[in-house]
């Protein structure tokens, strides 16, 4: 009979660990940002809203790197270890995502299920020789590599707390404009 229970006790444990798993394995991370929020890399920066979304507004600095300081949440049930950055998709036109790291500078960190730690995306300012002067550019989210348990490895979009937003400058402060490099506008 103990033999019996003991049987029934390995294959419960075994169905109940496979549930589990294939649960893990079928939902994606639950991470999102919040506030508060700050900037660095750039003299002038401003917050606004417009309706429902809010703005932050922070002056182009040609080849400088922008760094964009908010918290992230682990809403999900299971520790995340955001493993990197992602493909952007869509990329944009002013700046390049060039890593993400938490307040201790680490470039792969875990974020415990039902936690927050405060994370840093850096930004490098590019291309304002492609866009007509002071046409404007976006950052509204960051495509997040993630892992659980070390084997559950996924890809997770976080829409950012604020929407970074960057104008394309006049020629004298875009140091790589020609005549024919930006568009007519």
């Amino acid at each position: 009979m103990g033999k019996r229970m003991l049987i029934a006790l390995v294959v419960a444990l075994l169905v109940a660990g496979g549930a589990g798993i294939a649960a893990a394995t079928q939902s994606r991370p639950a991470l999102s940002a919040h506030g508060p929020t700050r900037v660095s890399g750039t003299d002038a920066t401003a917050v606004f809203r417009v309706g429902d979304r809010t703005v932050r507004q922070v002056r182009y600095q040609d080849r400088g790197t922008l760094g964009y300081t908010f918290v992230l949440a682990n809403d999900g049930r299971l520790p995340v270890t955001v493993t990197g950055l992602g493909e952007q998709h869509p990329q944009p036109k002013l700046f390049r995502y060039t890593g993400i790291e938490d307040g201790h500078g680490s470039e792969a960190f875990t974020i415990p299920a039902g936690e927050r730690r405060e994370v840093r995306l850096s930004m490098l300012m590019v291309s304002c020789e492609t866009l007509s002067a002071r046409a404007g550019s976006f950052a509204t989210h960051v495509n997040l590599s993630t892992s659980r348990a070390g084997i559950l490895e996924d890809q997770v979009v976080v829409e950012l707390p604020e929407e970074v937003h960057t104008g394309s400058p006049r020629e004298a402060f875009c140091p790589r404009a020609t005549a024919d490099s930006r568009p007519p506008g």
